[in-house]
């Protein structure tokens, strides 16, 4: 077919790489230079912020795996259920520092948006973040149960020797947890930022005390540990919330004692 008889418009193959050519040359960018994601501190802080947060959902949904497969394992000794505990109150804390940031806030959205544009397939810490405790608090899992349900009587020998965990230290840490998050209340504490943190280190001293034991009142306490994780950046307890809030620390310190006799 003869060329010239194709109508103006129809581009021809050394047009069509006359084109491509002239637009490689006119590019001020080279081919083989980094496209730079930012140009300010401001928004290299920012995606660092959402890249922190995207490598803590992958690595909570990770633990979550391994607690639930019992397969967690390290070295020197130390407990996997103990260390996955440390672990993931941190990552938990530092998830929530990051979006104290108003700017991460607003570009993160929420945790089902960011999860859905960055292609995010991570149930288990997505439960996980939503409740806002590790496994161990949430369920009242210890190391002591376990190694008393596995047989393991020289340690639980020892352990009820020393008097388990209740020492006077750690009662002492607990009942002044209590006394802090209560007199918080009082003081009109109603945000996520202000109780979280007081209610969750709460609950993980009394499991120190009772080895995970069940006590009543304790199942309010978790509740409320929930309830306080789900609050938005603005929201706060209403004056109704505060007063049930008080009344279920009061009955979980009644239960808590009755539990110590």
């Amino acid at each position: 077919m003869d060329p010239q008889a194709l109508p103006p418009y129809a581009p021809t193959p050394t047009l069509s790489r006359n084109i491509s050519i002239n637009l490689i040359n006119s590019s001020r960018l080279p081919l083989n230079s980094e496209i730079q994601l930012y140009t300010s501190n401001k928004e290299r802080n920012l995606y660092e912020s959402l890249g922190e947060i995207y490598s803590i959902i992958i690595v909570l949904n990770c633990l979550e795996k391994a607690f639930i497969k019992d397969s967690l394992h390290f070295e020197h000794g130390v407990d996997g259920n103990d260390e996955y505990t440390r672990t993931v109150t941190r990552l938990l804390n530092q998830y929530m520092v990051l979006l104290k940031d108003e700017d991460v806030s607003r570009e993160f959205g929420s945790l089902e948006k960011f999860c859905q544009e960055y292609k995010i397939d991570c149930p288990l810490a997505k439960s996980r973040i939503n409740i806002g405790v590790p496994a161990t608090v949430e369920h009242s899992i210890s190391t002591r149960n376990l190694n008393a349900q596995s047989g393991s009587q020289s340690q639980v020998g020892i352990s009820d020797l020393n008097g388990g965990n209740r020492s006077a230290r750690a009662v002492a840490e607990a009942t002044g947890n209590f006394i802090t998050t209560m007199d918080a209340v009082k003081l009109n504490y109603r945000t996520k930022d202000q109780l979280h943190p007081l209610l969750s280190d709460l609950v993980t001293s009394i499991n120190k005390v009772l080895n995970g034991k069940e006590f009543d009142g304790r199942s309010k306490l978790i509740n409320w540990l929930i309830k306080l994780n789900n609050l938005g950046i603005n929201d706060q307890l209403t004056d109704d919330d505060c007063k049930q809030l008080l009344f279920d620390l009061d009955v979980g310190y009644k239960g808590f004692y009755t539990e110590l006799e």
